[in-house]
């Protein structure tokens, strides 16, 4: 509180990375809370770079009111995984995989208890069910009741928001 990230422009549409590696690296950006400064050229950009850098759901998450940066709370076999807490209740979850290869995942939401010690809550679906919102596909994915099995494309993200339902 009361300072922001600044890791820099966004390198999106600079050329170099791959639409995975961009959809990765603004992934990132929101979830620190960093400023999002398009380093690229705006008049000849890609329709798949205006699509990620005009991604309403991930902006959201970058500029959540609470302005708390999210955090690395695990790694599982080349796989990232990071926490935001956003306004209210609900959270931000990103799955990078950093891995050059596709990484499989299953996440138990029911075993995952994570404490944020900055925001002071505690990430707990065994206690508060959420709906998860992917933010690439724009479509509702289910519910933290249910074991998530994906596979995340290599220099990748998954991106839920996760919308509090009900207390059990």
């Amino acid at each position: 509180p009361g300072h922001w990230n600044d890791p820099d422009m966004l390198e999106v549409g600079n050329g170099g990375l791959s639409v995975n590696e961009s959809r990765a690296h603004f992934s990132a950006w929101a979830m620190l809370a960093a400023p999002l400064i398009a380093g690229n050229d705006l008049r000849n950009m890609s329709p798949e770079v205006e699509a990620i850098l005009t991604n309403k759901d991930v902006i959201a998450i970058n500029q959540d009111s609470l302005g708390v940066q999210g955090f690395k709370c695990k790694t599982r076999d080349s796989v990232e995984i990071w926490l935001k807490p956003l306004k209210g209740e609900d959270w931000a979850i990103c799955f990078l995989n950093r891995s050059r290869q596709p990484k499989p995942i299953d996440f138990d939401w029911q075993k995952e208890v994570v404490n944020d010690d900055l925001a002071k809550r505690t990430f707990n679906a065994a206690t508060t069910t959420y709906a998860l919102r992917d933010l690439w596909s724009k479509k509702e994915a289910g519910d933290t009741k249910k074991v998530l099995n994906a596979t995340i494309p290599a220099h990748d993200v998954l991106m839920f928001r996760l919308i509090k339902k009900q207390v059990r």
